[in-house]
């Protein structure tokens, strides 16, 4: 069997894992509240909500292209 070499990602299963989860994470809640966006981080999953109504649309739209910026990063 031969390895694999990652580029990004949290050993599974490691003590530091969810701290580095936080780590890596949390600026981007930082970078979504600055939007008015609420953002939480649990385990392995990030959830993004806002109270919703026609004129929101525009806010919900800068939410997925703050994420996939901060993605890209």
């Amino acid at each position: 069997m031969s390895g694999v070499v990652l580029m990004s990602g949290v050993v599974q299963g490691s003590g530091v894992g969810p701290v580095l989860f936080l780590i890596f994470n949390d600026d981007l809640a930082k970078v979504l509240q600055r939007y008015g966006i609420n953002a939480r981080l649990f385990a392995d999953d990030v959830k993004v909500y806002l109270e919703m109504g026609h004129e929101d649309v525009a806010r919900l739209q800068i939410a997925l292209d703050v994420t996939t910026t901060w993605a890209n990063k």
